[in-house]
């Protein structure tokens, strides 16, 4: 499943890109509490949201929109993910590369056991690490590789009310949409790291993911789909 060799833990430099590349985890917070909360199962998501899309569904068809309306306001929904998922991951995940650098090093220096977020120097260290840098420095952590309810259901909230404010109705499909890409995000991010890829589809994500985590994290943020990064000019290079 790796592309890289691991190092011994605590001992990756920055350029690493880095700390262990094995399936284990890192402890984050001193808080029982929000230690296990950082953990999640893959089926957690779908749990949660595949009856609210199917939901949603329902609730346009009741506001009286026809299958073909539907349909493409679904579309735009999905669309509306993908550009989403682009956005936060370039501009909200990634921090200046010596925030990533300093994270990393600090990260590498603990003492197994010890919790990382309290050890940072400052808050933009611990922002990033607690939204992503956790992910970059333990890729493989199977236990992290989708996203929390704690974060997921109160951001599903507020993505669904400002669609109902832009769109009235219309929002309950589209909203449908969007987390339906959610879901094919987080399923693909899972499968990307822990499933060998036995399709060309499967074998081309992974490429480029791995691209992301092990070449240039300033390239490839689309994980579900290619299709901002070849539109802003941010597809890795094939060859890497």
């Amino acid at each position: 499943m790796s592309t890289t060799a691991a190092p011994a833990p605590g001992t990756a430099a920055p350029e690493g890109r880095f700390v262990s590349n094995q399936d284990e985890s890192c402890r984050m917070f001193r808080s029982e509490l929000l230690e296990r909360l950082s953990h999640v199962h893959p089926a957690v998501p779908h749990l949660l949201f595949i009856p609210v899309v199917l939901a949603m569904l329902v609730l346009a068809a009741r506001a009286g929109q026809g299958a073909l309306t539907i349909s493409f306001l679904v579309v735009g929904g999905l669309l509306t993910w993908t550009a989403t998922e682009y956005i936060i991951h370039r501009f909200t995940f990634h921090p200046p590369q010596w925030v990533e650098d300093e994270t990393r090093a600090v990260t590498a220096s603990l003492a197994p056991g010890e919790p990382v977020i309290p050890a940072l120097p400052g808050l933009r260290h611990k922002f990033y690490f607690l939204v992503h840098g956790v992910h970059h420095d333990y890729p493989n952590d199977s236990s992290r590789l989708v996203m929390p309810p704690s974060v997921s259901i109160p951001l599903s909230i507020l993505f669904f009310l400002g669609f109902q404010a832009v769109l009235g109705v219309s929002a309950y499909a589209v909203f449908a949409g969007f987390m339906a890409g959610y879901l094919f995000y987080d399923t693909t991010h899972y499968m990307t790291h822990n499933v060998a890829g036995k399709t060309a589809l499967g074998r081309y994500q992974k490429k480029r993911h791995f691209r992301h985590h092990y070449a240039d994290s300033e390239k490839d943020y689309g994980v579900s789909s290619p299709l901002w990064d070849a539109i802003m000019g941010t597809m890795g290079r094939s060859g890497r």
